[in-house]
């Protein structure tokens, strides 16, 4: 038999009664022989690959990823990497002068402990772009940092009152500071926001199962739906 590939050297399965054998052997995206049959069928294989001293393990698995969502927000300012406000700002300005047509800059995620406590204000974003709303979320997806433009396409005001089981973090004359605290604070502001289309979200998808397949994901369960 005729094999697209065989891999040769140590080989971890993941199956509990063959944990570690020295080759595979895969024909049509399947793996057909382990061990010592797959080592036989060698000297046919389309390909052969010496694993030396490193490992060949299966492909990993996440139960719990937003790959739709997570797709949208690379889209946006890419502020993960940045380690200081001064940094988030600079790329939503830069992102903002790249995109001048679009209604809404969304991106993220910020990380929230560049700031004591999580308190961003609003003013700091509208140095980057003042004349349209923009919304950033944490790395943990339960606070937003937004612009003043945000708030005000929200209507958000001193006398806007806490949404249930969320937060406007305020100012000490008790207007909003910027900082959005849980979806029902955050929504206050997303639900004015433009929808994604289904071509957006084709991008997104496609953006997400890229990255995930360049850290050795080959399988992820989207953990939250919505009807939209």
């Amino acid at each position: 038999m005729q094999v697209d590939l065989v891999a040769r050297g140590r080989v971890r399965t993941g199956d509990p009664m063959a944990p570690l054998t020295r080759g595979v052997a895969v024909h049509d995206g399947v793996v057909v022989a382990l061990d010592e049959a797959a080592l036989s069928l060698a000297d046919g294989a389309r390909e052969l690959v010496d694993l030396g001293d490193g490992a060949l393990l299966p492909g990993f698995g996440d139960g719990h990823v937003h790959p739709l969502w997570g797709g949208v927000e690379l889209a946006g300012p890419h502020v993960r990497d940045a380690t200081s406000v001064a940094e988030v700002v600079e790329a939503v300005r830069r992102y903002g002068a790249e995109h001048p047509d679009l209604e809404w800059l969304q991106g993220g995620p910020y990380d929230p402990t560049m700031v004591p406590g999580g308190m961003f204000d609003a003013r700091w974003l509208d140095a980057a772009v003042a004349d349209r709303p923009v919304v950033l979320q944490s790395t943990d997806h339960h606070c937003a940092w937004v612009n003043t433009a945000a708030l005000r396409r929200a209507g958000a005001d001193a006398a806007t009152p806490d949404p249930p089981s969320g937060a406007l973090v305020r100012r000490p004359d008790g207007s909003p500071l910027g900082t959005l605290v849980e979806w029902t604070g955050m929504d206050l502001v997303l639900r004015h926001a433009p929808r994604p289309s289904a071509a957006d979200k084709e991008l997104a998808l496609e953006r997400s199962t890229a990255l995930l397949a360049r850290a050795g994901v080959t399988w992820a369960q989207e953990a939250a739906l919505h009807p939209d």
